[in-house]
């Protein structure tokens, strides 16, 4: 049994009234919501656009320009720095660290 602070109206015109207004309120909640979704997703969409046009405007000028694009995670004989003359190959050896007490 609902425990009311005032108790239910008794009279029926209030309590159409307190239910219509209800439901009125439900439906506008809905309707934001569904607004606010879709605004969510129009401006989602306009950064998606943005970033594949900024992406293909960058292949293309990279292209143009003879730079071939790289995948930097492949391996093996897929990519070879052996042949690249701007890539440096070198060993070296630690001569002193100022950590060692030797």
């Amino acid at each position: 049994m609902p425990v009311y602070l005032t108790g239910p109206s008794a009279n029926p015109l209030a309590r159409l009234l307190a239910a219509l207004l209800g439901v009125l309120a439900l439906v506008g909640a809905v309707f934001f919501g569904v607004f606010v979704f879709v605004a969510a997703i129009a401006v989602g969409l306009v950064v998606w656009a943005f970033v594949a046009a900024r992406l293909w405007w960058l292949r293309r000028r990279l292209g143009s320009a003879g730079v071939q694009a790289e995948n930097p995670f492949a391996r093996g004989a897929e990519r070879s720095d052996a042949d690249d003359p701007t890539v440096i190959d070198a060993d070296y050896e630690v001569v002193s660290r100022d950590q060692d007490t030797d």
